[in-house]
Formats: structure tokens, C-alpha cells, sequence
């Protein structure tokens, strides 16, 4: 099987390679073409954490990730309890009050017992994670350091034009956001 997701936004790669997945039998293959990095960055981490170990190659401005469809669960959520710090703007109200409150917050964080597992970012917080000069930029570097899993919203990053600027972190994608937050986690926000 193949599927078209050139020119689709965060999540519908990721939801078109789900779909097809469900429609296919035990291995068949399948090939999803993409023209973005982001989508195919986002495919791929969909696909590994399947453990499909997907191939892809780059011809002109396309992209062709292919895989074999073996025994799966595509519902899958984490089922552990674990937390989340869910962070969509990079200040605690607003003006310099809210951008230092905001540090204030990470640098206390990072010195209780209970740090979050994971640090979920979109909209302007992701500039956190681009800029070091940003005043939060030093403590989510710190919580990275501690174990702190930071995950960026791609499309906010492309929004911004920040893609290739990220130093904290990983991508993520709508999808593998909104099955975090829908998990077993306790959801924390600003």
C-alpha cells in the first residue's frame, strides 16, 4: 500500500500511517511519501516506537519511508503513571513579571523531589528550547540534564521558524502529544 501525505499538517501524517497500518495484514508493506522533514521525522518516531524499524530514502523534495507490518498494538497509550508538565507559553502571566516568574518556576523545579517525567511544550514556550539567550533557556537545559524528557510541538517550531534552531529536546507531533496527555499522566499546566 501506498499513501500521499505530501503537504499535510501536524498530525494527519502520523494519523494517515495509523489508519493504513490498521487496514493492512501482518507483512504487507507499506510506503508513505512526505515532502517535510518535520513529517517525516514525526512518521518515523510513530513508527519506532511501534518497533517497525522503518527505512526511508530522499529522492528531489521527496520522501519515501517504507515498512513491513508485523504484530502491533495501535491503541497503545502509556499505562504507567508518571507526570507532565504541559507548557504553552514560555512566561506566568505577562510582561518581565511573567518571564521571570516563569524561570522562577524551572529553577524551583528542578530542586524538589518530585521533578516531572516530561516537559511538553508548544506554542511560544518551544522558544524556550531555541534560544539561549531566552531567560529560561539555562534551567530547561538543566531539567534536560536531569533526566527531564523535553518534547517541542514540530508545528509550532515551523510556525516560528525555529526548526533547525532546537537545543533542548526533541520534535514532537500533535498525535504523540495528545496521547501523552490522554495516558495515565498527571497533567500539569501553566
Amino acid at each position: 500500500m501506498r499513501i500521499d501525505c505530501k503537504d499535510l499538517d501536524c498530525p494527519k501524517p502520523v494519523v494517515e500511517t495509523k489508519k493504513a497500518l490498521e487496514n493492512l495484514n501482518n507483512g504487507e508493506s507499506l510506503e508513505i511519501i512526505l515532502n517535510s522533514t518535520i513529517s517525516k521525522n514525526n512518521v518515523l518516531k510513530f513508527l519506532n516506537s511501534l518497533n517497525l524499524n522503518p527505512t526511508f530514502k530522499e529522492h528531489q523534495d521527496e520522501i519515501i519511508i517504507c515498512v513491513e507490518k508485523k504484530e502491533i498494538d495501535l491503541n497503545q497509550a502509556n499505562h504507567n503513571e508518571y507526570s507532565v508538565l504541559f507548557l504553552k507559553t514560555d512566561k506566568v502571566g505577562c510582561g518581565e513579571l511573567g518571564e521571570n516568574l516563569f524561570v522562577g518556576f524551572l529553577d524551583t523545579l528542578k530542586n524538589i523531589k518530585n521533578i516531572p517525567d516530561k516537559i511538553i511544550c508548544v506554542n511560544e514556550s518551544v522558544l524556550v528550547n531555541t534560544d539561549e539567550n531566552h531567560k529560561a533557556h539555562k534551567a530547561m537545559k538543566e531539567l534536560e540534564n536531569l533526566g527531564v524528557e523535553i518534547i517541542s510541538c514540530g508545528a509550532c517550531l515551523e510556525f516560528f521558524r525555529k526548526t533547525k534552531e532546537l537545543k533542548i529536546g526533541s520534535i514532537g507531533n500533535a498525535y504523540e502529544i495528545v496521547n501523552e496527555l490522554f495516558g495515565k499522566a498527571k497533567i500539569i499546566t501553566l
